[in-house]
């Protein structure tokens, strides 16, 4: 299924990072899914730790390749709300807005906060229950 974006409007899909190079698979298999539902969107694949590229070098390369960005949206693929959550990557987007006043960048709640995450979790669960 396609569908339309605006290009003034990007994601960056923030993850942990790991040091173990075959983590980066199902972040990376998102990327390419989103892509491939909005080819023309401007969207990007961040890590806190361990992997490359970092959010600031991917907002950069975010903004180089779509100079009409206006605002950028940061998902964090964390599951539960810790210290990253909470005060690491609100610090990391506050440094960056102050580095890039003419961007409105929003941090959007991470990924386990979502009560249809959630919901799929319980199907899959459930999956798990049957005979």
């Amino acid at each position: 299924m396609r569908h339309t974006t605006s290009s003034s409007h990007g994601l960056i899909l923030l993850s942990h990072g790991s040091r173990d190079p075959f983590w980066r698979r199902n972040a990376e298999q998102l990327l390419q899914s989103v892509h491939a539902a909005y080819p023309a969107a401007a969207i990007g694949n961040a890590y806190l730790d361990w992997c490359e590229p970092r959010l600031p070098e991917e907002l950069a390369r975010l903004l180089r390749a779509h100079p009409a960005l206006a605002t950028v949206t940061i998902w964090p693929l964390l599951f539960g709300v810790g210290r990253h959550a909470s005060e690491d990557i609100p610090a990391l987007v506050a440094g960056l807005a102050r580095q890039h006043p003419q961007l409105q960048l929003q941090i959007a709640p991470a990924m386990g906060e979502d009560a249809r995450v959630l919901q799929l979790l319980t199907t899959m669960a459930g999956d798990h229950l049957q005979p």
